[in-house]
């Protein structure tokens, strides 16, 4: 049993619709034919080493939903990676939300590439370097835009994972750079269903988040992920995300 049904089953008591959601994803990951795919992706911001294979298409969107201090919110992402060879690949995204159920509003966008320079366990420590350019809006409504190395630091353990991100956010017209730290930690109970959770703490923000979440790995490379992101110290946005993804 996920470890930490029991806690988002308490957050969310008073918003049935939850409820029913994960009782219907346990049912599931019960009764849907085992998939031999290899599934690494957390659903934040904590980057794997594994990479998409050369050639392959991963297109992926997710859906959140939660509550800031000033009103709910909805967002839109849609994301896309591509292979480049087995080592290299690109991912791109673009997300909108909706913060006064009013009018959409763009609020951020990035394109990654991510190289990992061996097979999944020839080092003691399997590693990778990402690289990335984005934007997001401030709360000012004006846009940052930075530049962000990334590294990637993973171990298994039998069926366990434990990832590392280690950033460096270098905003190129305002702003101050800043440490970011995810990690992530995942259990493979089966092939099916996995569940796991991550933690992210950005230094300049003083702002970070616990995202317990679970996984389906569907038969045809079709996964569905949900989580659900509290936040603590500085940030107070809270959210339930839920995510879809192919590889073509």
């Amino acid at each position: 049993m996920n470890p930490f049904l029991p806690a988002i089953l308490l957050l969310h008591a008073e918003r049935p619709w939850r409820l029913y959601l994960c009782i219907a994803l346990l049912l599931l990951a019960c009764f849907v034919p085992i998939a031999s795919a290899h599934r690494e992706d957390y659903v934040d911001e904590t980057l794997v080493f594994q990479t998409v294979e050369k050639g392959a298409i991963e297109p992926e969107y997710w859906f959140d939903i939660g509550h800031r201090p000033e009103s709910d919110f909805n967002r839109h992402n849609i994301a896309l990676e591509y292979g480049i060879t087995d080592h290299l690949m690109i991912d791109g995204r673009l997300t909108v939300d909706n913060p006064d159920n009013v009018k959409a509003n763009f609020d951020s966008a990035r394109l990654e590439t991510r190289f990992r320079f061996t097979e999944e366990g020839d080092w003691p420590v399997d590693v990778a370097f990402s690289a990335e350019v984005n934007t997001h809006r401030l709360e000012n409504g004006q846009y940052q835009y930075g530049l962000e190395p990334r590294l990637v630091l993973s171990k298994d353990f039998a069926e366990m994972n434990f990832t590392l991100n280690v950033a460096e956010e270098l905003p190129v017209n305002r702003g101050a750079p800043s440490v970011e730290l995810a990690s992530g930690a995942r259990y493979d109970a089966t092939k099916l269903f996995r569940f796991g959770s991550e933690l992210k703490y950005d230094v300049h923000e003083r702002g970070g988040a616990v995202i317990p979440q679970i996984w389906l790995a569907f038969p045809r490379d079709i996964t569905f992920k949900a989580g659900y992101s509290k936040g603590f110290d500085q940030n107070r946005e809270d959210f339930v995300r839920l995510v879809i993804e192919m590889e073509f």
